[in-house]
């Protein structure tokens, strides 16, 4: 009798240790336009674009998708519930195959110093887009979600055509989960680049939700243009120093080529 009911006993155990096995839902997308998103500390002027969108754009766009998802007064609930699934899950992206950056000078104009409000003059910028050769993929992890909100995560996804700047527009692909850790080809925090092995050659300081805006009681407030309470960077957005499997091939006087590194 007693060998029966330890028996009895071990399944549940097992079956809970499957449930919490690491889980990460994979969403692709086919750039259709030239990306940009320029780096957090670029200058007006100085406009050097990042590779990938960052996390912290990712989780806003979700969130911006429930306003088309749902309806006007289902919306912002949706919006907020949405905040709290993903505000503490981490995300990382794999790039497409290829990736050419393209620079050259433009001409703008911008406020005048010293002059009376409203007067613009003529003004040389720099600026930088990125032409992709490839799929690009965004893995959420979602350890321990339901099926029901992880479906949602991936509905809200096909409901999202840009990342970055307006412009730099998407299509939705597919969708699928991945157990365990996404591994080469994937973006990774510095920190952790242990435990996914080597394979990068690029860095970029990426943006995310801070620790402070996390834990906050009305975090969303935070990002949220309407919610009064501004988003300091440092501490309610962060910029965390990533590895990206992105290889340099050549250069020219306009352009820098950059290759996925795990691509043969």
């Amino acid at each position: 009798m007693p060998k029966k009911i330890g028996l009895r006993q071990a399944a549940p155990l097992e079956e809970e240790k499957d449930e919490q096995k690491e889980k990460w839902l994979i969403i692709s997308y086919a750039p259709t336009t030239f990306f940009s998103l320029r780096m957090t500390h670029a200058t007006s002027k100085g406009g050097k674009t990042l590779f990938v969108p960052t996390p912290y754009a990712v989780k806003l766009a979700l969130i911006d998708a429930c306003f088309r998802m749902y309806g006007q007064e289902e919306a912002l609930n949706r919006a907020h519930a949405v905040f709290d699934l993903i505000k503490a899950r981490e995300i990382r992206l794999r790039p497409p195959a290829y990736c050419v950056v393209q620079n050259t000078f433009l001409k703008v104009k911008q406020e005048e110093r010293e002059a009376p409000r409203g007067l613009y003059v003529p003004t040389i910028a720099y600026r930088e887009l990125c032409y992709f050769k490839g799929d690009l993929a965004i893995a959420i992890e979602v350890t321990g979600l339901p099926a029901g909100r992880v479906d949602e995560l991936a509905d809200l996804a096909m409901r999202v055509n840009y990342f970055g700047k307006r412009g730099s527009f998407m299509q939705y692909l597919h969708r699928e989960i991945l157990d365990g850790t996404p591994g080469k080809g994937f973006t990774c925090p510095e920190d952790r680049a242990d435990l996914v092995g080597g394979g990068f050659a690029t860095t970029l300081y990426l943006d995310e939700f801070g620790s402070a805006l996390i834990q906050e009681k009305d975090g969303f407030a935070r990002i949220n243009s309407y919610g009064g309470k501004p988003s300091a960077l440092g501490k309610y957005r962060v910029l965390v120093r990533t590895l990206l499997p992105y290889r340099y091939i050549s250069s020219g006087k306009h352009y820098t080529l950059y290759k996925r590194t795990d691509i043969s």
